[in-house]
């Protein structure tokens, strides 16, 4: 037997195997699956009319959305880092054996395939929204999967060649970074201008501008959202297919009859991804990145525990030019055209998502980084002290994706101000919460099983934000008060806050020893 097919059923075998032994592991996948099931059982009556769907171009420009926003961060990390479709263990055994480097790269990129399919089952929750907006069926949603596969796996092939190429050039590289941001904000100029001049229905300019050829043409996300539309019956789904296709090929070509080694990017790449694994599991220093932006030396202020949130503020502004993580930001664009989309439904529908997406971010916190360092627990300061001195990064972070993210949409579903700082009040409240429960995880269950603490997580979120949301519905259904939907935010968000703090102070000396959170 071919080697490489040993090794692919193998890791299979495996996986099956480790599945039926790990009852935890076990536990969690048939709870995703009954998730699932209960999603997509809960979309609503199938036989509504056609007309009460909302216009399916809307959902035909939301996928182009995401498909380029998918490809075009995965390519970016072609000018730092390249792709990252092998492992250490790859490099160290796969490498080094006698098989020709084309077919160990399509071995990776077939495994990597395998590996994004897992990941975009999430996917599949938001089926219920989208069949009861939109009226798809399951094989759409199924299409939509297939391309977010096809988008991430297309920019790991690019990323790969654009390192490969370029990675001794900083000319060259600067120059690719020129033209993309340039054609990124071209693309938004055009999206923007049909807007412009649709005075009457903006949103339908939009919708028109993301439909047309000049974003039809854009590399690969462009070309899967116009293969998507033929499934809405508007328009053709060959010419995009085979433009992708083609992409792919000449991506091959290039890397396998060209003399660029991408060894040197492979192994670069999981270097850094094994030597985060490893700092994670030790507990030691992070890995540092390669461009870090000093400025200024020393905290400036801070003494004792109050130390942490001025060191935490500085490694933010070195992180980045940005205000917040490029995710965040991601889900803040997400959050806005979700609320253009959903703009019949209120305020409620966009604050639920932003809370859901809200599960995802809330563990990039500097504190989450900070306990697997002896630092924290080596200063003399009161145990709780040094926790809520740690914890107050959290509020000017979370202060400034909830305005980035609710002015707009504010402003979008017509809200005042009143009810935009109530939005934004209730967003807080619900970061503070789920901080709360990661420390709680964290401080009890830090050596777990990956697939165990990730049903935990999800498990703990919802039962700490279960009294908020009774409450909120109460007073909604018992009294039969017709009550603004931004009262019922703020009743859970009161209740919210006095929740966090509890778990909190019953958590405060979980900074005493490292071995109460290692």
């Amino acid at each position: 037997m071919n080697a490489l097919i040993y090794l692919a059923l193998t890791r299979l075998k495996n996986n099956i195997r480790d599945l039926f032994r790990k009852p935890a592991r076990l536990i969690y996948v048939l709870l995703l699956l009954l998730l699932l099931f209960l999603s997509i059982q809960g979309s609503g009556d199938a036989t509504l009319l056609e007309n009460t769907f909302r216009d399916p171009r809307e959902l035909v420009a939301i996928a182009t959305g995401l498909f380029l926003s998918l490809f075009l961060l995965t390519v970016w990390n072609g000018f730092s880092k390249g792709g990252t479709i092998f492992s250490l263990s790859d490099v160290n055994l796969i490498f080094l054996s006698p098989i020709r480097r084309t077919q160990i790269l399509f071995y990776g990129l077939t495994r990597q395939i395998s590996t994004i399919m897992l990941f975009v089952l999430i996917l599949f929750y938001q089926y219920s929204w989208l069949h009861d907006l939109y009226g798809i069926s399951m094989g759409t949603m199924a299409v939509i999967l297939l391309y977010y596969v096809a988008a991430v796996f297309l920019g790991e092939v690019t990323a790969m060649t654009i390192y490969s190429f370029t990675s001794n050039r900083p000319g060259t590289q600067r120059v690719l970074k020129g033209l993309l941001l340039t054609s990124l904000i071209l693309l938004a100029l055009w999206v923007l201008w049909g807007a412009w001049t649709s005075p009457t229905d903006r949103v339908a300019g939009m919708v028109t501008a993301a439909l047309s050829l000049p974003v039809q043409l854009f590399p690969v996300g462009g070309w899967l959202g116009w293969s998507f539309s033929a499934c809405l019956r508007l328009g053709s789904w060959w010419p995009g297919l085979v433009l992708c296709l083609v992409f792919f090929l000449v991506l091959l070509f290039l890397l396998t009859h060209f003399d660029q080694d991408w060894y040197e990017d492979v192994l670069r790449t999981a270097e850094l991804a094994q030597s985060a694994i490893t700092a994670k599991k030790e507990g030691t220093m992070e890995s540092v990145p390669t461009k870090i932006r000093v400025g200024t030396t020393g905290l400036g202020r801070g003494w004792g525990a109050s130390a942490f949130y001025y060191k935490h503020k500085i490694e933010n502004r070195r992180g980045g030019i940005l205000l917040l993580p490029m995710a965040n930001l991601i889900f803040a664009v997400v959050l806005i055209a979700f609320s253009v989309f959903t703009r019949s439904g209120g305020i409620l529908p966009v604050f639920f998502f932003s809370v859901y997406l809200q599960l995802f971010s809330t563990g990039q916190s500097r504190i989450n980084r900070e306990l697997y360092k002896p630092f924290i627990y080596l200063v003399p300061e009161p145990p709780f002290s040094k926790l809520l001195h740690a914890l107050r990064e959290l509020l000017p972070t979370t202060l400034a994706e909830a305005v980035i993210i609710f002015v707009p949409v504010g402003l979008i579903l017509g809200l005042g101000p009143v009810e935009i700082l109530g939005c934004v009040f209730a967003r807080i409240s619900y970061a503070l919460l789920f901080q709360s429960g990661n420390l709680l995880l964290e401080r009890f269950w830090s050596g777990a099983n990956k697939a165990l603490l990730f049903f935990l997580y999800f498990l703990i979120l919802i039962l700490l934000s279960l009294p908020g949301i009774l409450l909120s519905l109460f007073l909604f259904a018992g009294f039969d008060l017709s009550l603004n939907p931004i009262v019922r935010l703020v009743t859970a968000a009161i209740v919210n806050i006095p929740i966090a703090l509890i778990l909190l102070y019953c958590l405060r000396n979980m900074l005493q020893y490292a071995e109460y959170t290692h």
